[in-house]
């Protein structure tokens, strides 16, 4: 049964005018009214069935600090739900650790079925990346592993002999040994191009399950509205269905990542799109990632030794030159255009073809984690789509790959608020952490997985990083009047947490997900008991 009514000690609405309440009334999954009156009142008969809570309509949480549901702007649903069954490698400091990690993965595999494998980080050892040997464990069966931003992929002998490595991929990299031989190491467009169509394809069975898990996943961390990146065959087999018959919990602002063109838009308008699930845009990448050194720089990484791509490299309609004919493509058909960009060069040229195409200010800026300092005024009213938690990772790569000089031009939360951007927050899950709250730490505290500071002058304060992920998150994802606030006529989505998050030490003690509710219904109680339903009149 939806909820009727909510109240805790202090319930976020999101509205800059009447910004806090303790008691929500709902109705038909939306928030009907807001006001301070206390909770409503509980006789002895009333509290002998408090157990009885999810055939309550009243939610009583007195110590609980309530929030919009909580926004992830750039995610990954299916590949993050089909990752939960896959080997993880984000533990392996070795390659004796890939050797014991692949030999106790290959127990819960069938016989021809392939081991894939995700989350190695070279920066975990000496920082030379793994090669075909370092998947001797598998045998003869065929195996890759993906580092961890998803842009390089090793594979071993059975995988390298069902590809065809005989010339080089624009946009991509075969990495060869002195010989010319591949070494089993393929970056970019030569992984994505090559390997990925001939891994066997998840079955229907098994996306669906991905998308339970992953709607599961996400709810348990306070989220209620995803921006998903998905193929338009997952949406329309997967998603629509999962929407239909009541297994998608969560709502899901979808972005196709079919790029060829043309566009597959009809096949995207017949995606009949609700409150739940709605296709808002189609997806480019410009270049590839700090972490693998093949971002788009306008200057020389300071640790490259690859001569051809000393710089990183344009990747897709960039590369093509066809990027203002795709963004015009897109927006023409009513859709937002969503472009990765990582490096400056790759941040220029996105903002470039958005400047000659887009005066509605549609396009989405994909993480646009290094930007040049000349460039940022001109990113005024234009919408970056962040994820916190990849400084975490990459801030301590910053001096080695770009140098001193450069380290201070990534990550510019701040400096992007100031010029007036809209910034929004997400996580790219499964690349990095979902959490959306130990994003915000490290938006608030720039605190890196080293336990080291980074870029400090870019720390936001709480009710900036809330904001990232509610109010601007909703309105990155073209829906700023339902989504991110609880306001009358608002989607009734919402989290508690178990401390104030705009006064606790976020370094220490931050905030924890006590529930999350979707359209009235509480779909993830981390609290069991604790938590007072009340059944009303």
């Amino acid at each position: 049964m939806p909820l009727r009514h909510v109240t805790a000690a202090h319930i976020w609405t999101g509205d800059p005018l009447r910004p806090w309440a303790t008691h929500m009334t709902l109705s038909d999954g939306r928030v009907a009214s807001l006001d301070d009156s206390a909770a409503p009142s509980i006789n002895t008969a009333t509290r002998s069935a408090l157990d009885t809570a999810r055939t309550a309509d009243t939610l009583h949480i007195p110590g609980a600090w309530i929030l919009p549901g909580l926004i992830d702007s750039h995610a990954h649903l299916l590949m993050g739900g089909l990752f939960a069954r896959r080997l993880n490698l984000t533990t392996a400091k070795s390659r004796e650790d890939f050797d014991r990690l692949i030999t106790a993965h290959l127990a819960h595999l069938s016989g021809d079925q392939w081991l894939e494998a995700f989350g190695w980080d070279e920066q975990r050892w000496d920082g030379t990346r793994p090669d075909i040997s370092w998947l001797r464990a598998a045998g003869d069966r065929p195996a890759l592993a993906w580092r961890c931003d998803q842009h390089v992929a090793v594979v071993n002998q059975p995988v390298l002999d069902l590809l065809d490595l005989r010339s080089d991929i624009a946009g991509g990299t075969i990495v060869r040994d002195s010989h010319g031989d591949p070494t089993g190491l393929l970056l970019e467009q030569a992984a994505w191009r090559v390997l990925v169509p001939r891994i066997p394809p998840p079955t229907l069975a098994m996306r669906s399950q991905a998308c339970r898990d992953g709607c599961a996943h996400l709810l348990s961390l306070g989220i209620t509205t995803v921006g998903a990146m998905e193929y338009l065959d997952d949406i329309e087999q997967v998603l629509a269905p999962a929407r239909d018959d009541g297994s998608l919990t969560i709502r899901v602002r979808a972005t196709a990542l079919d790029r060829e063109r043309p566009l597959p838009l009809d096949r995207a308008r017949a995606v009949r799109g609700d409150d739940f699930l709605r296709i808002i845009g189609f997806k480019s990448f410009a270049d590839g990632t700090l972490g693998s050194s093949t971002a788009a720089m306008l200057d020389d990484y300071c640790d490259s030794t690859n001569h051809t791509q000393r710089a990183g490299s344009l990747m897709e309609h960039a590369l093509e030159g066809t990027l203002f004919l795709w963004m015009c493509e897109v927006l023409g058909a009513g859709y937002s255009p969503s472009v990765h960009a990582i490096g400056d060069r790759a941040l220029a040229e996105v903002l470039r073809a958005a400047q000659a195409t887009d005066p509605q200010f549609r396009t989405r800026f994909e993480h646009a984690q290094t930007v040049h300092p000349d460039a940022l005024p001109q990113f005024r009213g234009r919408l970056l789509s962040m994820q916190p938690f990849h400084k975490a990772t990459d801030a301590p790569l910053a001096r080695t790959r770009l140098g001193s000089h450069r380290e201070n031009r990534i990550f510019q939360f701040r400096s992007f608020l100031r010029a007036g951007a809209r910034v929004a927050f997400g996580s790219d899950w499964p690349i990095a952490c979902a959490d959306p709250l130990e994003g915000m730490r490290v938006a608030i505290t720039g605190q890196a997985l080293d336990g080291k500071a980074y870029g400090e002058n870019q720390n936001l304060t709480a009710h900036e990083a809330i904001t990232a992920y509610t109010t601007s998150a909703a309105e990155c994802l073209g829906d700023s009047e339902q989504l991110g606030r609880l306001t009358p006529g608002a989607h009734a989505d919402f989290v508690a947490i178990d401390r104030n998050p705009l006064a606790c030490n976020w370094m220490d003690d931050a905030p924890q997900v006590l529930l999350t509710a979707v359209g009235g219904i509480v779909r993830y109680d981390a609290m069991g008991n604790q938590v007072t339903t009340i059944a009303t009149a």
